[in-house]
């Protein structure tokens, strides 16, 4: 296991299947364009930023189409067997079979619906006050906010290699922590957002990371992908666009995903979960402040970033081999000591 205290941003852990690429604590800039893939940004403010779960309209879109390709075969299966082998129409068995499939298959569809909003609302988002330089983190035993300085926040971007029988796939995941208040080794909850690769977790973090450092303007804004007024825009714009076939195809695919419902449903939750429990002293702690009390980066903070950028400008890369990682117990470190500049 990785001790927490030999973890700083731009080092690199690594073996056959895994690698571990740093990005905090002393989060510096990645070089990389801020970009929201997974939807985790709920809202930004000049003061905050709030990250939190990813969309439940495309796990609501997936299920559904499970369920309705499994009702379909259903339907055909069924209504064949009943014309076919009942073809006088005297037995009514079959279609009450498939009457209760197609109820239980929703009623399934619905409860599982019910309890993703249970989980969600038991799950806080994660507040990122760039004015004061902290994190509010719900990490706490209670799910209490505990609220920690930026640059001391942990987060890497964790690759596995899964082998498979004819290849091997790596699948990477945004983890943010922070340090375990008992064990000078380990971390205390985490917040993970799976990437699919590496360089989709680094512009993930960096939308974070350009926010505090950088200013709102430097993070995409909240996405409205999955929102319903969206997805009826969209609507619009396809029955313009299209030719009636592919139209109707387009509508097809729409109703095996229960996409009208799925874009509904992901705005009743985001309304319901969103703020509706942010404690008070998180409110008052996310309320503005003059800029001449805006609290200012550290020493180590700016002398990381500078030993970055240098190595940037030289061509280097985040987590190359031979960039240097500032480490204020050692002053610098290299990924690779055998890398290491002679005149160091």
């Amino acid at each position: 296991m990785i001790s927490r205290q030999q973890m700083m941003a731009g080092k690199v852990f690594k073996d056959k299947l895994n690698r571990i690429l740093v990005l905090s604590p002393l989060p510096i800039e990645t070089q990389h364009t801020p970009h929201d893939g997974a939807h985790i940004i709920k809202a930004k403010t000049d003061v905050y930023l709030d990250i939190g779960h990813k969309s439940v309209r495309e796990g609501a879109e997936n299920l559904a189409l499970v369920i309705n390709i499994f009702n379909v075969f259903s339907i055909v299966a069924i209504l064949s067997s009943h014309f076919l082998v009942f073809y006088n129409g005297d037995d009514s068995y079959s279609l009450y079979f498939l009457l209760s499939i197609l109820t239980g298959t929703h009623a399934f569809y619905f409860y599982n619906m019910y309890e993703s909003f249970r989980d969600l609302k038991k799950y806080k988002f994660i507040r990122f006050n760039r004015q004061r330089r902290e994190v509010a983190l719900p990490f706490t035993d209670n799910q209490e906010f505990v609220i920690i300085p930026w640059e001391k926040l942990y987060a890497w971007a964790g690759t596995t290699i899964v082998i498979m029988e004819s290849t091997a796939i790596p699948l990477s995941t945004l983890t943010i922590t922070m340090a375990s208040p008992t064990d000078a080794t380990d971390f205390k909850g985490r917040y993970e957002v799976a990437g699919g690769e590496e360089i989709n977790c680094i512009m993930q973090w960096e939308c974070i990371r350009a926010f505090m450092d950088d200013g709102p303007d430097a993070c995409p804004d909240p996405s409205k992908a999955n929102t319903l007024a969206e997805y009826k825009a969209t609507c619009k714009r396809q029955w313009k666009e299209l030719s009636l076939w592919a139209w109707i195809k387009r509508k097809l695919i729409d109703w095996l995903h229960y996409s009208y419902f799925s874009h509904w449903l992901n705005d009743v939750i985001e309304a319901r979960i969103q703020y509706d429990t942010v404690p008070e002293n998180i409110k008052r702690w996310s309320e503005p402040l003059p800029e001449d009390q805006w609290q200012q980066p550290s020493h180590e903070f700016l002398e990381a970033n500078f030993r970055a950028l240098g190595f940037y400008m030289d061509g280097g890369r985040l987590g190359d081999k031979n960039m240097p990682v500032y480490d204020p117990r050692k002053k610098v470190i290299f990924n690779s000591p055998e890398n290491k500049p002679k005149d160091e």
